[in-house]
């Protein structure tokens, strides 16, 4: 925006992305336009000299649906809680808005950068808050960034960007790690034939000239679950994994933090067929293409073993949670590897409701103390559990050491938050710190196979 002198009123949210509208999603009510990019800063009121550490929140969503007008997002909670930190959310572009290669359509040259737009969004606005956030107390050299899946995936593949070098000191990421990006443009640029085909059109100029709401029915048939960034080897790595372990994220302080009972929260979200079809892709892509022959069997016996108990789609659903947290456990590995100080968190609070599950929504609500969020989503938040968690993280904000000592709140014992390859677990009522491996591993040789193949580059979305 050009500079100006002039006073405007922000008292409301900004238009969210255009998005998918799914059956679970709230924001689908909300205004929907393609001027979307707004943040939102929050803190308390206080007269201080002294400059307050920043929070930026990053929504999640597939990179196809959510913004920071979500009430999952909305931080008020927290920051009336703890006043010495400054909140800000953001918005970006989703869907083909964001996330789509026109290089092989006619005129799509002109747009190179067409592939990472929903990417280079975020780095916009961390640009901007590092620029202007001092204006509102904020400390522009003691920036945080928070994001859940998707948003958590985002800062992954930012901590290895050098675009976004110096934007943020400390990354707390939940259910996300490198895997959720395409390893080649080769997804984003069938995305581009789809959309041609999908609005009967053959260039740019002809896609240019289709309404905003022409544009949004073709994203709903198209970004439906598989829209994703791309590790083009120009704005990110192509192996993000390699990359950590050789210190590109130099300077950045982790927590990773692993759902345990995150599948069917997702399925609510997306609907039962959807999620079919996500997972027995993924799963079949897994099977077909990144795994050996004997690791690939032992995948499938596990599969039909499980089938003996539940349904296959759950058996299948089961195995896809644990190679997700895998995928994050060795995120977290790499990034040891490579220099950087690393805590892991594993979320292992048993659901209110079995078949909603308990993960992202519930983490988000418990760190944000959003009691009224966690009884949309058919959940209750339990106060102790978000007092704790929200204590760990106004210390990882101001850089202090992730211990709760005697007494520190009413009637916790001592918590000493051990870094990787320890975890906090934190499970109703209960939080302890040990190693989780097993806790993430119940096929034989798949974290083993996982392990060995971190290093090597990889072609399509998955690990």
């Amino acid at each position: 925006m050009p500079e100006s002198d002039a006073v405007f009123e922000a008292k409301h949210f900004g238009a969210s992305a255009i998005q998918v509208e799914h059956e679970g999603s709230i924001l689908k009510l909300h205004r929907q336009s393609e001027d979307c990019l707004t943040l939102n800063i929050g803190f308390e009121v206080k007269k201080t000299n002294k400059k307050r550490p920043v929070i930026v929140i990053f929504h999640h969503g597939d990179f196809s649906y959510g913004g920071s007008a979500d009430p999952l997002m909305y931080f008020e909670k927290l920051v009336d809680e703890y006043t010495d930190f400054v909140g800000v959310s953001i918005n970006y572009r989703l869907g083909i808005f964001g996330f789509i290669d026109f290089s092989e359509v006619p005129g799509g040259e002109n747009y190179p950068d067409a592939l990472n737009l929903g990417l280079l969004d975020q780095i916009a606005a961390l640009t901007w808050i590092k620029e202007n956030i001092s204006a509102f107390g904020g400390d522009p050299d003691n920036i945080t960034v928070m994001g859940f899946e998707s948003g958590a995936i985002s800062i992954n593949l930012l901590a290895a960007c050098e675009q976004a070098k110096g934007l943020f000191r400390k990354a707390f990421i939940f259910f996300g790690s490198p895997d959720g990006g395409y390893y080649t443009p080769d997804a984003a640029r069938s995305f581009a034939k789809e959309l041609l085909e999908e609005t009967e059109t053959k260039s740019m100029d002809e896609l240019q000239r289709l309404s905003t709401e022409q544009l949004k029915d073709a994203n709903q048939k198209i970004a439906l679950n598989r829209i994703a960034p791309t590790c083009d080897g120009k704005l990110i790595p192509v192996n993000v994994f390699d990359a950590y372990k050789n210190g590109v994220a130099d300077g950045i302080e982790f927590i990773i933090g692993i759902p345990s009972h995150e599948g069917s929260v997702y399925k609510s979200f997306i609907g039962e067929e959807n999620y079919e079809k996500v997972i027995s892709e993924n799963i079949e892509e897994i099977l077909s293409s990144y795994l050996d022959a004997d690791t690939a069997a032992a995948v499938r016996n596990y599969i039909e073993n499980q089938a003996k108990n539940m349904t296959e789609l759950e058996a299948k659903g089961k195995f896809f949670e644990q190679w997700s947290a895998l995928s994050m456990y060795i995120s977290a590995m790499q990034l040891v590897a490579g220099g950087n100080k690393v805590h892991l968190m594993y979320w292992d609070v048993k659901p209110l409701i079995e078949n909603l599950g308990s993960g992202t929504v519930d983490a988000v609500s418990t760190f944000f103390g959003n009691s009224k969020t966690a009884q949309m989503y058919g959940n209750v938040l339990d106060p102790a559990i978000s007092e704790i968690l929200q204590r760990f993280l106004n210390k990882f904000l101001g850089g202090e050491s992730l211990r709760l000592y005697n007494n520190e709140i009413k009637g916790v014992k001592d918590i000493d938050w051990k870094k990787f390859p320890y975890a906090l677990i934190v499970s109703n009522k209960k939080f302890k710190c040990e190693p989780i491996e097993d806790k993430l591993n119940e096929i034989d040789g798949v974290l083993e196979f996982m392990k060995k193949k971190a290093q090597l580059m990889r072609k399509n979305k998955i690990l």
